[in-house]
């Protein structure tokens, strides 16, 4: 397969999906994220559809990939068996050579690549197609790793469904009657997920910074199937936003609680984990805070960027001190957990959603400093 073949077999993947939902031919993009990095996740025919379609396959976007399924810098120290290892090389491997970004991370926003209002994407990874809709006010639907990478090599993608001004439209009201900081960002986004399914909610009575919403719409988007919110006086498309008659979902401490308890499957834990997505530079230097003041009896293992890992040598060295691994270029849930640990105590709602089913995981879904009191 030369070139050009590989351009035909990309655009062969976006005409294939455009007639399937009606788009309305191709958009130009500025930027993909290609989900499909992690051999526990894609196994051995995404390895070899990987590496076939990287022989002859370049990317003429900028274009990131998410994380993979361990840190390949630290995979030994981790118990990673060799073969497992190896093939997550090669993965990496094959995506670089077509010129993608060795940036392994499902949160490309906090790395420098932020897409500006109505600018056109192909985004995979469910977070950060809701953050770059919401936040950001860029147009991707939730592309899937193929789509995704066949759009990178395309430089565009179809232009259907969150491209469209149509499809960005609110259909429930999401009215939050309960102060929520924190933690309970996640446990909302947990709750309206389950309510709404593929909806697009239109959220009132809530106050929050970017950490916030990344977290809330990684639970939105876990939960659920949504790829956009709207927030009332805070993301950059409400007041395009028509609510008039749409129905509306009220939500209570009550439904955060019983959130909580839903997701909340063992009474006891082998590891603390955080970053389902990926920890920011600074929640990376707060959680060495706490670690420092009072450091758990069971270890915490964090997952972040490798830049962020890099921009934090202090804070990395006082997570390590206390018996924890900082992880990069890896995510908590798409790593391998399970040949090691049965339960795990997370504050991130995403990773309560995912644990079960990918890592074979019991979980406890608590407050980071409630699960540092609890298991010092």
């Amino acid at each position: 397969m030369d070139g050009t073949a590989a351009q035909r077999k990309a655009m062969g993947i976006l005409v294939a999906i455009g007639e399937l939902y009606g788009a309305r031919g191709l958009v130009r993009i500025t930027s993909a994220h290609v989900a499909g990095a992690s051999y526990k996740m894609i196994g051995d025919p995404g390895l070899d559809f990987i590496e076939d379609f990287a022989r002859d396959a370049r990317v003429t976007v900028p274009t990131t990939v998410n994380p993979l399924g361990t840190d390949l810098r630290q995979w030994k120290e981790l118990g990673v068996p060799p073969e497992f290892a190896e093939k997550q090389a090669r993965i990496a491997r094959a995506y670089e050579g077509m010129g993608v970004r060795p940036v392994y991370s499902c949160t490309p926003y906090a790395l420098g690549v932020r897409p500006a209002l109505g600018e056109h994407v192909a985004w995979a990874e469910s977070n950060a197609t809701c953050f770059a809709n919401s936040v950001l006010g860029a147009r991707t639907n939730r592309e899937g790793g193929p789509s995704a990478l066949a759009a990178a090599v395309v430089g565009a993608t179809p232009n259907y469904g969150l491209h469209l001004d149509a499809g960005r439209q609110p259909t429930h009201v999401l009215d939050v009657r309960t102060k929520v900081r924190g933690f309970g960002f996640s446990l909302l986004g947990l709750f309206a997920g389950k309510v709404l399914g593929d909806g697009l909610p239109f959220v009132r009575g809530l106050v929050g910074g970017e950490d916030d919403l990344k977290w809330f719409g990684a639970a939105l988007a876990s939960s659920g199937s949504v790829g956009m919110f709207h927030l009332e006086r805070r993301t950059p498309e409400w007041r395009k936003a028509r609510t008039r008659g749409l129905p509306t979902v009220r939500v209570t401490k009550a439904d955060l609680d019983a959130t909580k308890a839903a997701y909340t499957t063992a009474d006891d834990a082998d590891l603390i984990a955080l970053g389902a997505p990926q920890l920011s530079a600074e929640e990376l230097r707060e959680i060495a805070a706490i670690v420092d003041r009072r450091a758990p009896r069971i270890p915490v293992w964090v997952f972040t960027s490798r830049a962020a890992r890099e921009a934090c040598p202090a804070a990395v060295a006082t997570i390590e001190r206390h018996g924890g691994r900082v992880l990069a270029d890896t995510c908590l849930e798409v790593t391998l957990l399970e040949h090691r640990f049965s339960r795990v105590a997370t504050p991130s709602g995403k990773g309560a959603y995912y644990l079960p089913s990918l890592c074979k995981q019991r979980v406890i879904l608590e407050d980071i400093e409630t699960l540092m009191e609890r298991f010092a």
